[in-house]
Formats: structure tokens, C-alpha cells, sequence
């Protein structure tokens, strides 16, 4: 049982430099700074199961979704207009079922990067902006349940 997360994006996805170094790391101070993010063409077996999940033209699959470079990516790295669609699935195996689930009783999450605010079934909630990214991580924006869409405008 494998997990896998799916990365849609409004423009080609690149991770910039300054994380590339930090997942290149090979010494830590702490153990809790032994996290990364990346992104990685999907491989052409996904590229049908997963056709119709996103409305945003590049793909890809993704690790670290759920650490702080994932967040430091969308604070210091994502730009006015940009748009990117995140996926979680439990188990690749169980892929189809997961989707058909979602279908039927959408839970979407949408985070606006700019205004700093979150919104999912249960409601529209207003994030502090000195302290976003540290309330964003106490959130539940990585689900099976959901496409989460993040937007900065």
C-alpha cells in the first residue's frame, strides 16, 4: 500500500533553487528538518486514470506536499495569477475508488495565498497574515477527499 499525490499547476511546475539545495541536504541539525518537496513528470500509466481530476494543464506527482517546503513554496515562490491543484490519494491501488468517492461527495479545499484565507465544506475561515503558514499547517489541506486548489489573487 503506496501512497501517491498529484500536482496540477496553471504553469510548468519548477522547483526553485533554493529548495532544490535544502532536498539536497545530507546534514541536519534536527531530525524535524529531515523533510523535502519535489515534483517529477507522472508516468504515462497515471495519465489517463487521472484525466478530468484537475482543470489546470501541467501534472505531475509529488512528495512533501504536507512539510514546510511545500508552504515556503507557496509564500516566497508562488505569483499573482498562479493556481496549483494538489491530489492526495492513500493507496494506489485503491486509486479508482478514491476518485469515484471524491466524485460523489466532493469535499474541495481552496487556499488563497493572497488574501489568506481557507474554505472547505465546513465553512470560510480568515488566517492571520503575520502567521499563515503556521495556522495553514494545522489545517487539513491534503485529503483524499478533495482537490485542493491554492490561489494567489
Amino acid at each position: 500500500m503506496t501512497e501517491i499525490t498529484f500536482l496540477a499547476s496553471s504553469k510548468p511546475f519548477k522547483i526553485p533553487e533554493e529548495i532544490e539545495e535544502y532536498n539536497h541536504r545530507t546534514v541536519f541539525e534536527r531530525e524535524e528538518d529531515v523533510f523535502f518537496f519535489s515534483v517529477q513528470e507522472i508516468d504515462n500509466e497515471w495519465k489517463k486514470s487521472i484525466e478530468g481530476l484537475f482543470s489546470l494543464p501541467y501534472i505531475y506527482e509529488a512528495n512533501g506536499v504536507g512539510n514546510q517546503l511545500f508552504l515556503t513554496y507557496l509564500a516566497k515562490y508562488m505569483e499573482i495569477g498562479d493556481v496549483i491543484e494538489i491530489y492526495y490519494v492513500p493507496s494506489k491501488n485503491d486509486f479508482e475508488q478514491y476518485r469515484r468517492d471524491m466524485e460523489e461527495h466532493p469535499e474541495p479545499i481552496e487556499v488563497n495565498v493572497e488574501r489568506y484565507t481557507y474554505k472547505n465544506v465546513y465553512g470560510f475561515f480568515q488566517l492571520n497574515p503575520k502567521k499563515w503558514i503556521e495556522e495553514l499547517s494545522h489545517l487539513n489541506y491534503i485529503t483524499h477527499q478533495g482537490v485542493t486548489t491554492f490561489v494567489k489573487y
